[in-house]
């Protein structure tokens, strides 16, 4: 793949001037502005012919030094954009991505400053996690260049989102930009990103945005969490029709099979349909579907009938799987999660699935099987550590290891904000109910924590095959959801409706 900075070499000569003055002094006086100038110039063409001799290193080297010369400062705006940008694009291309975002952050702040500029300098700050930035550039491509946006990836999206807590102001600028040229991900409409920027309408008073907003909502699990949250009240309870679960997700259905049929090379159609026969308890269908696809795809074809059969596949045969639990056909399930657990992800190791085989296995009371599938994980994410402390836990319990538990508690104590709904389950699933109770409470009175407060705490339709664990661990669960405590602090921010969808997966 071309590197980036050949796009800003070619730029580069297309503006920089090549005047070279010639000038000769005496060696002992110093040099002049013109003459500064000119050594800038000259230092520049020499990183451009490091660049063309593959010389990345030396090249960045020159152009440090180039940034930081006397004459630098007097070479026109456009020359100074262009060395700046250049010296960018090959700090980034070098991993040097904490260098490259300064040196673009700094390009971007010309009036000359162009896409190509601001979209490193996105890639470059979500590097570094600096998320903020992140949405200030997504915001500015949205408003400049707005064709860009479909070269970033749909979970560099989401993920800038959920990291702006605490800056709702930023937030809410960064999902109206989106809303504002109608983006979408590849599966249709972002629903969950339409109900926050809702939300945090409804938070500033303005209700009409709230319903523009709102309006763009396609997803029945996000109108679930709408219907029955009491801070859309203004909007969901005049025109309950457009927020009626099983219509959508019927209409969900039906336009996913359209899209199906429209892009048969997109593997991602496939995937969210088999996610939404889940959800309506089509477990048959589920199951069918993914057989066809692994049928195809046998002897190597996969890639060649769909585009996105790398990042899909692995989603086909996890799906494929809680079929199989949800139709009691638990062994079944197994040997698929360690077929798919052998696939990369990303190019890695299949963390996702690793860690969804171990939760299996512990939910199955097979303490040791789950233990030997986690052993050889390196380094996760911090959700994905919470689900592995998740494993250990259950482990733990049923080996009545109780210094483990108490370790394994405290880490997930400590951490709880990573992945709160998974510190519910370890309440729930030590026993340890009062604390469910105050935890609940709390997510109920917490801002971003309530929407998935109020989804889990809904009457769903019932299963006929659960495992042991997951019988108890929702038994406990309608406890808590049953105390005084939960109830009053329900009452003041929602409702429990009753939902024909599978209550949960894995």
């Amino acid at each position: 793949m071309q590197k980036l900075w050949a796009v800003a070499l070619c730029l580069w000569l297309a503006v920089a001037s090549a005047a070279q003055a010639s000038t000769t002094k005496h060696a002992d006086a110093p040099p002049t502005p013109e003459e500064q100038v000119e050594a800038v110039r000259n230092a520049i063409n020499q990183a451009q012919d490091d660049l063309r001799n593959n010389d990345d290193s030396a090249a960045a080297g020159v152009l440090d030094a180039v940034i930081h010369a006397n004459g630098f400062s007097r070479l026109p705006d456009s020359e100074r954009y262009q060395a700046l940008l250049l010296a960018g694009l090959v700090d980034y291309d070098r991993g040097e991505h904490a260098s490259a975002h300064d040196l673009l952050t700094r390009a971007s702040s010309f009036s000359q400053s162009d896409s190509i500029a601001w979209y490193v300098r996105l890639a470059a700050a979500y590097d570094v996690k600096d998320y903020q930035d992140s949405a200030r550039c997504v915001i500015t491509l949205a408003q400049r260049w707005p064709e860009t946006l479909e070269k970033v990836s749909s979970q560099s999206i989401y993920t800038i989102h959920t990291r702006l807590e605490g800056d709702s102001g930023l937030d809410r600028d960064y999902l109206q930009a989106l809303f504002d040229v109608e983006w979408r991900d590849p599966d249709g409409e972002p629903s969950i990103l339409w109900r926050d920027l809702a939300l945090s309408w409804l938070a500033q008073g303005d209700t009409p945005k709230a319903a523009l907003a709102a309006g763009r909502v396609t997803s029945s699990r996000v109108a679930l969490s709408m219907r029955v949250d009491a801070r859309f009240d203004g909007i969901t309870r005049k025109n309950l029709e457009a927020y009626d679960v099983d219509r959508l997700v019927q209409k969900e259905i039906a336009d996913t099979r359209a899209r199906m049929a429209a892009e048969r090379d997109q593997l991602g159609h496939v995937a969210t349909l088999q996610g939404l026969l889940l959800d309506t308890q089509h477990y048959d269908e589920a199951l069918a579907i993914a057989d066809d696809v692994i049928a195809k795809s046998r002897d190597g074809q996969g890639p060649t009938l769909y585009k996105d059969f790398d990042d899909r596949y692995i989603w086909i045969l996890d799906q494929r799987a809680r079929a199989l639990v949800r139709m009691g056909r638990w062994d079944e399930a197994v040997d698929q999660w360690v077929r798919a657990a052998r696939r990369p992800e990303q190019g890695q190791m299949n963390v996702s699935q690793i860690i969804n085989l171990a939760q299996f296995y512990a939910e199955l009371q097979r303490p040791k099987d789950a233990l030997d599938t986690i052993a050889e994980l390196g380094n996760v994410s911090p959700y994905g550590r919470m689900q592995l402390e998740m494993v250990k836990l259950e482990v733990a319990l049923q080996q009545k290891d109780t210094a483990v538990v108490t370790e394994r508690l405290a880490y997930m104590r400590e951490h709880r904000a990573d992945a709160i709904g998974t510190w519910q389950n370890a309440l729930l699933l030590s026993g340890d109910l009062d604390a469910a109770g105050d935890l609940l409470v709390e997510r109920l009175q917490s801002e971003p924590w309530r929407s998935e407060a109020l989804a889990d705490m809904q009457d769903y339709a019932t299963t006929a095959r659960t495992t042991p664990v997951e019988t108890e661990r929702m038994e406990r669960w309608n406890t808590v959801i049953s105390q005084p405590k939960v109830q009053k602090a329900l009452s003041k921010v929602g409702r429990v409706e009753h939902f024909s969808l599978d209550p949960a997966q894995l």
